[in-house]
């Protein structure tokens, strides 16, 4: 679909809705209209347009969920309704497929849809790596300090029920490759698995994915991404990465709805990670009287039971509105409003930035905090200009972080600068 298909699509399916509100009548039209569109400043205030923001509001948040746009608010509503039109079990598997499908285009050229699981978010994810390998008491888990309580407090569950042992690093915050050299002296003959975020919660870091994978790959390591920060944000290409398992939500920057996840699992590590919830989709043949189970050939041995599938229809909307504006294109507009925000915060001599010093090892989301104030008091203040920002406490650091997603613009940048200078220096 190209950019004059993608304002026509957008003309067609939301100008005449319930959702659409009066005040996209001027943008939301098909045809010969839609093609006047054709500034930068006028194509992102109508990519804007197609969420349900008000005027005044600036949403900085994606990292903690993100918002969806009225393409894929209609995909739901109208394919919910459909099944309740002529209810039936299951779901349409070849849709089911055709999902899988486009996601992949978001992971990398050689991604196939074998090698994915569609779960309820990145947590339930996380959970089938880890209780699938079956970690031993005395089993080592390589993690670090900065991840989400999605990933910290599965692993604590297993150092709590079966014994394993945990073994963290601080993030070498000056120099990102240098995060190789911390997990490689945590590295033990008792190490099973290394599982970190591809990009940080807490402040926006990313990863060396890559070499990560190649160390873990050298000492027989299963090495597993938590990629909630990173799909729809940054460039995935998982089989380059030479990760084993990838997971992460469709409600943060992929825009889609909430409960929605993928899982990755590597076909050659298929059979490493035992399915421990299972069901119907799950199998690829039984016999109770036998005591047979063959388990399903992909990763849908993963998938189980009664899905709404709806919701992964909508998904599936969520990716294809990145993949129509240009997911590159995206990134680059995002990480200039990311930098500069960024440097902003340089000239505040009242704040100290969380974030990476080196650009290559940011993302969109730039943490801080103020060296009077607490980060709680910054955030009441900001949500009473209207602007919502997140609170990090993770790893005590006491932080704000800002992320900035498809819907932000330079004024969002602008304000919320100035409105931390003023509430700093009050």
């Amino acid at each position: 679909m190209n950019r004059n298909q993608f304002l026509t699509t957008l003309g067609t399916l939301t100008g005449g809705t319930l959702l659409a509100r009066p005040a996209l009548a001027d943008c939301l039209l098909p045809g010969e209209q839609a093609k006047k569109i054709t500034d930068e400043t006028s194509f992102w205030k109508f990519v804007r347009e197609q969420f349900l923001f008000p005027e005044d509001y600036s949403y900085l948040n994606t990292g903690g969920i993100g918002a969806v746009p009225l393409l894929v608010l209609n995909r739901v509503k109208t394919s919910m309704d459909k099944m309740e039109i002529y209810p039936r079990p299951g779901h349409d598997h070849e849709k089911w497929l055709m999902a899988k499908e486009t996601c992949c285009k978001l992971l990398g050229d050689d991604c196939v849809k074998e090698e994915l699981a569609f779960t309820s978010t990145a947590t339930e994810g996380i959970n089938i790596v880890i209780n699938g390998l079956h970690l031993e008491p005395g089993d080592e888990v390589i993690t670090s300090t900065h991840e989400h309580p999605a990933l910290h407090i599965p692993l604590l569950n297993q150092v709590k029920s079966r014994g394993v042992v945990l073994r963290t690093f601080h993030p070498d915050m000056e120099n990102g490759y240098g995060n190789v050299q911390r997990i490689s002296e945590l590295i033990t003959r008792k190490t099973r698995l290394i599982f970190i975020s591809h990009v940080t919660c807490t402040t926006g870091q990313v990863f060396p994915i890559k070499e990560i994978a190649g160390l873990a790959k050298s000492k027989g390591i299963l090495f597993a991404v938590d990629g909630a920060q990173a799909v729809g944000q940054i460039p995935v290409d998982l089989k380059n990465f030479g990760v084993d398992c990838y997971t992460f939500s469709g409600h943060k920057w992929m825009l889609g709805p909430k409960r929605t996840g993928v899982l990755f699992v590597n076909n050659n590590k298929l059979e490493a990670i035992q399915p421990v919830t299972v069901g119907a989709y799950s199998d690829d043949g039984y016999d109770t009287e036998s005591r047979i189970l063959t388990y399903h050939p992909t990763a849908q041995r993963f998938e189980y039971g009664t899905q709404n599938e709806s919701l992964f229809h909508g998904f599936q909307e969520g990716a294809e509105f990145i993949l129509t504006i240009g997911l590159q294109r995206i990134i680059e507009r995002n990480r200039k409003m990311a930098e500069a925000f960024y440097h902003g915060l340089e000239n505040l001599s009242a704040i100290t930035i969380l974030s990476p010093e080196e650009e290559k090892y940011r993302s969109s989301m730039i943490t801080f905090k103020s060296k009077s104030h607490d980060n709680g008091e910054i955030a009441s203040y900001l949500s009473g200009k209207r602007i919502r920002v997140r609170v990090v406490n993770e790893a005590n650091l006491g932080g704000i972080r800002v992320s900035f997603h498809l819907y932000n613009d330079d004024s969002d940048v602008e304000k919320i600068l100035s409105e931390i200078e003023k509430f700093v220096t009050a």
